[in-house]
């Protein structure tokens, strides 16, 4: 099978690499480091504890680890990858206080990968969610290394993509030592293709670690948004394209009405899923007539009704100025759903649509706590938009529900870096 997959590897990278090109070269720095792409890692001394080759596609991931890296931290030497340049800034930023050494991952041919392992030379690596290379899982098999597969995930759709292929899934799946599931739905899916033991602890997210901002920095925050402080502000997370169009239609609605709220203190903060759509929506706001910010312009040199959080990485901590969130990706035409927990985390209150299969479980539980409402369309999304930015009690229990809700959930990364070091013996 490893043969197999080394030969049809380079024609289909090909063909992906070029399919994806003009979004590479939108967001840049795909150049820095390359050497990494190819395997040409720093060789690095052995020190005396034993090393972890951690890899994490994106920024979302390595928010998600970040916790879990630094309990293994006083344990073991790390090694922390990434796919995209995004993350790595991530790292850069405020992960690499104590680990040896973060780069790219290779890409996963044969030769790369091997010459990465030799100059790595890990005791055991640790893929997060979906992270299932095949030659970078033979390269620790055939050493006999440990494979651990955290927080582990199966998207609706990877889920009839592997089931189109058993024996390939099985394959891979047979290989990894030890996987811990991100929730009981994917820990069902995960069976069908793995025969062991399948742990779960719990959503390793909830642990995402982010600094909560005092009501001043708050306030401060929303100026340089160019928002009023007193403002009620409705963000879309994560968003996807004819999101951002529902949102301004539930905005303006209230906006033409008489509440609580003076007209002139309404905001709305849309945070797209790709910041590389920028001008897209830039040119859209424009045909719109709404006055509006880029936040990579910086501080907003005054008052406007919208901001274009064009940037990445900031989702949670832009979230913490909202008083409601709309979650991406969540409606037709759009499928998956983005993740609720940074709206969780800040005690936002939350609405999404009936679309969010990546995370059922975490909706689930949402909605039977009163923690979160759901909308089967973009209608009854933006009445419901309207009408709970109208109503201030209903907001304050779904905000002490999911805040609730979400401290509840939290502590399991003490709970996974538990389990690898007794699989290490460490």
């Amino acid at each position: 099978m490893i043969f197999l997959y080394r030969l049809s590897f380079l024609p289909i990278f090909a063909i992906i690499l070029l399919k994806n090109l003009p979004k590479i070269l939108k967001r840049g720095g795909y150049g820095t480091n390359l050497r990494h792409r190819f395997g040409f890692f720093p060789r690095l001394p052995k020190m005396k504890k034993k090393r972890l080759w951690i890899q994490a596609v994106s920024v979302g991931e390595v928010h998600a680890i970040a916790r879990l890296v630094a309990l293994l931290e006083e344990h073991y030497e790390i090694i922390l990858t990434t796919t995209t340049t995004t993350a790595q800034k991530i790292i850069a930023k405020k992960l690499t206080k104590n680990i040896l050494f973060h780069g790219y991952f290779p890409w996963d041919f044969w030769i790369f990968s091997w010459i990465a392992w030799r100059n790595i030379s890990p005791d055991a690596i640790i893929l997060v969610e979906g992270e299932l290379w095949p030659e970078h899982i033979w390269q620790a098999k055939r050493r006999k290394i440990p494979i651990f597969l955290v927080n582990a995930r199966l998207s609706d759709h990877s889920f009839r993509r592997y089931q189109k292929f058993p024996r390939l899934a099985r394959w891979i799946f047979e290989k990894v030592d030890f996987i811990i599931a991100s929730s009981e739905q994917n820990r069902k899916k995960i069976a069908v293709f793995y025969g062991k033991t399948i742990e779960y602890f719990g959503n390793i997210k909830f642990d995402t670690s982010v600094q909560l901002l005092s009501q001043e920095m708050r306030k401060k925050l929303k100026n340089e948004l160019g928002f009023s402080e007193n403002s009620f502000t409705l963000i879309g997370c994560s968003t996807w394209p004819g999101e951002e169009t529902m949102l301004l239609e539930a905005f303006r609605k209230v906006k033409m009405e008489k509440n609580e709220y003076s007209n002139n203190y309404y905001n709305f903060l849309i945070v797209p899923r790709h910041a590389e759509r920028r001008k897209e929506l830039v040119s859209w706001l424009q045909s719109e007539n709404v006055s509006f910010w880029q936040r990579s312009k910086g501080i907003a040199n005054g008052n406007f009704d919208v901001c274009l959080a064009d940037t990445t990485g900031e989702l949670a901590r832009l979230i913490q100025v909202a008083d409601l969130a709309y979650v991406g990706k969540s409606l037709m035409p759009n499928a998956g759903g983005q993740s609720p927990l940074d709206a969780a985390m800040a005690g936002v209150p939350v609405i999404y649509g009936n679309r969010m299969t990546n995370f059922c479980d975490i909706c689930t539980q949402l909605e039977q706590r009163d923690a979160a409402v759901k909308v089967e369309n973009k209608k009854d999304a933006i009445s419901a938009i309207v009408e709970l930015m109208k109503d201030t009690r209903k907001r304050q229990i779904l905000s002490k529900n999911i805040s609730h809700w979400f401290k509840k959930n939290q502590g399991i990364s003490t709970k996974i870096c538990d389990f690898i070091q007794k699989r290490m013996g460490s």
